[in-house]
């Protein structure tokens, strides 16, 4: 009975495709992780600033971060349309093949960014946690979507580049603002 009661766990319509983060805290993101092998996904990972002293954006941690996307990319047959590493998150855009594999690269690639961000291979780390969260995902259903969240990662990494940071981003920016951003 009680097994039954759980799997009729019912999501707010508004996060049906979203997972992780700070919904996980509420009973809003407590049901499956939605994932989906035709749609792009919205991935991010968000650490904590004590556990990481000098953020992700410094060089070795960059590269270091950049090679372990494309190591697991290719070991579990997902690939990245889109990254941006930020200080103190990365937002990444995926697509996947199985459900499975896209669920192993999720779980991999969150412990190895960890190992590799504490230097903890072979002894426990004793500090405090690196993620904040859970890593965020959310599937992109349509066109409009997809468009805004590719458009929103290009900006979060001219940002990080430099480009000063607007209140309004997205919304207010003009057709020709837009197509700057991907120059």
């Amino acid at each position: 009975m009680k097994q039954q009661t759980f799997s009729e766990l019912e999501t707010h319509w508004r996060f049906r495709y979203c997972h992780g983060g700070t919904l996980r805290k509420s009973r809003k993101g407590r049901g499956a992780r939605p994932l989906s092998s035709k749609d792009p996904i919205h991935l991010v990972f968000k650490i904590n600033k004590a556990a990481v002293s000098k953020g992700l954006r410094s060089p070795r941690t960059f590269s270091l971060l950049n090679v372990l996307l494309r190591k697991y990319s290719r070991k579990f047959f997902v690939s990245i349309e889109q990254c941006s590493i930020q200080v103190d998150h990365i937002h990444i855009l995926i697509r996947g093949g199985r459900r499975s594999a896209i669920q192993s690269f999720l779980r991999v690639l969150a412990g190895q960014f960890a190992q590799c961000l504490t230097d903890t291979f072979t002894t426990k780390h004793e500090g405090e946690k690196v993620w904040k969260h859970r890593p965020f995902t959310r599937v992109i259903k349509g066109f409009k979507p997809y468009r805004i969240v590719r458009d929103y990662i290009q900006l979060n990494e001219k940002e990080a580049l430099g480009m000063p940071y607007s209140k309004t981003r997205l919304r207010g920016m003009s057709v020709e603002q837009l197509r700057e951003l991907w120059v």
